[in-house]
């Protein structure tokens, strides 16, 4: 029993989320270059994914996680909020994270460009949502890199937008539980990625609760 109320006692509240999103923002790229203080060196090349929580407009927590063989997950998680380190910790997610899907801290960029264009699709197909998780990672070498952002009314999710990292533009939308659907408005969707960007969203984002949300944060982090 005791065990048990100490696993609770480390969940946050619905109220304790809120706050999350309420402080002040953070980009992407900053977020990783205050999250890079909170690691060895040597680390500090080698980021396995950035996740982060806030509203439409902007990203107020962030999780980034860095390839840290020297721990049993092989994962350093630090999380940054109100444009500092919060906390830093051995990522506990649940699996031990691969040194062949890392990337540069150069390459995240786009967070704005990214949720405005989430933005944009929403307002096009009448997609009302209040809050967004936005995720940057890859799951196979010859990946295209980009932001995956979910848009979510309370903690219901509407889908999720797929938007290129390097510029910005749209790639694909996916409703929530489905394989994404091939756009031909000419907002830029790719027919010929559906079937490995489905298998991704699977990988990555179906089902996000707890578990999926400890993958990304190395701990228990939202009240679902």
């Amino acid at each position: 029993m005791g065990t048990a109320v100490a696993m609770l006692a480390l969940l946050p509240t619905r109220a304790q989320t809120a706050d999350a999103m309420t402080a002040p923002a953070t980009s992407a790229d900053n977020a990783v270059n205050i999250a890079k203080d909170g690691v060895d060196p040597s680390l500090r090349d080698r980021v396995v994914s950035v996740y982060g929580v806030g509203t439409p407009t902007a990203i107020q927590t962030w999780w980034v996680i860095f390839y840290d063989p020297s721990v049993a997950s092989h994962g350093r998680a630090v999380k940054v909020a109100d444009g500092k380190i919060a906390s830093t910790y051995e990522a506990k997610g649940g699996v031990v994270y691969g040194d062949t899907l890392t990337f540069s801290p150069t390459q995240v960029v786009g967070t704005d460009p990214a949720l405005t264009t989430a933005q944009n699709y929403a307002a096009q197909h009448a997609l009302a949502y209040d809050n967004v998780r936005v995720l940057l990672r890859v799951t196979s070498a010859n990946q295209t890199f980009r932001w995956r952002v979910q848009l979510l009314n309370g903690t219901t999710s509407k889908g999720f937008v797929f938007v290129n990292a390097t510029d910005g533009t749209f790639a694909m939308y996916s409703p929530p539980g489905s394989v994404p659907s091939h756009q031909s408005s000419g907002t830029g969707g790719v027919a010929g990625d559906a079937q490995h960007v489905g298998n991704d969203i699977k990988n990555t984002f179906l089902g996000i609760g707890g578990d999926l949300q400890q993958f990304f944060t190395g701990e228990r982090t939202v009240d679902q």
